[in-house]
């Protein structure tokens, strides 16, 4: 009677281990799958105006109809307080290679259907996407919690293209900014210049907010991070409602259970009939008119209202402390080298001296504003000069 009373409780302990580790697995958040199915929804938007000012952020597709939802900051023109004049968006390849010309192949002119720069909000709509991509569900954000899992897409500065971070909702806030209405979620999840306009999404792939800005640093100056905000999908639904643009909340539920469906089913809910077929990009004459080629003034756009981000640090100084070397070594001999005076001077600058501000403290990330603007310019310049040839040869 011991014995078995020992293997029941030995196969009782088993299978509830066993239990417990399923529950588990099914509760870790699934960030490949979300991402797998979210990021071809996820666009690159690049505005820009006749007098070569520019800004780029992201957007996330959210009906069959080609309506994008992203920020008004990135469509706004912060010196002309209105909208850019041309407005594009790029979707993701299937492989994301870090180069521009093979990432930001496949893009679609946009137009501006409405925005609201009170709320940050904006939506574009495109007349055709690729057949593949599944428009993002809109989650009604009253399920989400403090403490709930979260990941954001998006192209963020010196990162990566359709870049993923992950987080959590760290607080809610109501009428930031004091703008009545754009209810907030703060998370953790890490955002930048480039993120704005981009999703927060759940752990069913649902949009729960749109990133819209970040705090960088506080009113003595002292460096902020973790401290995100995304206007939360109920804002954005209502906001949407209000335009005549009728969205529903997905329906999958935010916990899984013993019974539910996989991922790949609950994000893939929109039904194959009503997605487009694949049709060509818009035709050339719609995009942005030609650009000359050297373009300093797009280093200084960037979305206002999150450049409270720390200063560039993209001029390495490691070219002063040869020079001072070479000079120590014969400070009397060359009188090209200001002998006499300069040379008992020079000596006393050494490297210590140098601002903290100014050290390099981490390498050249992927990519920059200035390498990104200046590739979709070189794009734009050979497409011109391609219809150029075009019609010469017409004739």
């Amino acid at each position: 009677m011991k014995r078995y009373l020992i293997i029941a409780v030995t196969l009782l302990n088993i299978f509830s281990g066993s239990f417990m580790s399923n529950r588990a697995e099914a509760e870790s958040f699934p960030a490949v799958e979300v991402y797998d199915k979210t990021s071809r929804a996820v666009v690159l938007i690049y505005a820009q105006d006749e007098k070569f000012a520019t800004s780029i952020g992201s957007g996330s597709l959210i009906l069959n109809e080609g309506l994008i939802v992203t920020n008004a900051h990135v469509i706004m023109d912060d010196k002309t307080s209105k909208p850019y004049e041309s407005i594009r968006v790029h979707f993701r390849p299937d492989k994301v290679t870090g180069s521009f010309n093979l990432d930001l192949k496949d893009w679609r002119q946009a137009k501006l259907v409405a925005y609201d720069t009170n709320l940050d909000l904006a939506v574009l709509k495109v007349q055709s996407f690729p057949s593949s991509v599944t428009p993002i569900r809109i989650a009604n954000a009253d399920e989400m919690k403090v403490g709930e899992e979260v990941v954001a897409i998006g192209h963020p500065e010196q990162g990566g293209l359709w870049s993923l971070t992950y987080g959590r909702i760290s607080g809610m806030i109501q009428n930031q900014s004091n703008f009545t209405g754009k209810d907030v979620f703060q998370t953790d999840a890490s955002i930048n210049r480039g993120n704005s306009g981009g999703p927060l999404l759940d752990r069913r792939g649902y949009l729960v907010g749109v990133n819209t800005n970040v705090a960088r640093l506080a009113l003595d100056k002292m460096p902020i991070t973790g401290v995100n905000f995304a206007v939360k999908s109920t804002v954005v639904r209502s906001w949407l409602n209000s335009q005549g643009i009728k969205v529903a909340y997905g329906s999958a539920p935010l916990k899984a259970t013993e019974k539910s469906e996989s991922l790949t089913e609950k994000i893939t809910a929109a039904p194959e009939k009503e997605r487009p077929v694949k049709v060509e990009p818009l035709a050339p004459k719609a995009a942005a008119p030609p650009v000359a080629k050297p373009i300093e003034p797009p280093a200084k756009k960037e979305p206002q209202k999150e450049v409270v981000v720390e200063p560039k640090q993209e001029q390495p100084i490691e070219k002063a402390e040869p020079k001072i070397e070479k000079k120590e070594e014969k400070p009397t001999e060359k009188p090209k080298e200001k002998s006499a005076p300069g040379s008992q001077v020079k000596p006393k600058i050494d490297a210590p001296q140098m601002k903290p501000e100014d050290r390099i403290l981490t390498p050249k990330r992927p990519y920059t504003y200035d390498d990104l603007i200046k590739s979709v310019e070189r794009d734009l310049e050979d497409m011109m000069e391609d219809m150029r040839g075009r019609i010469k040869r017409g004739r």
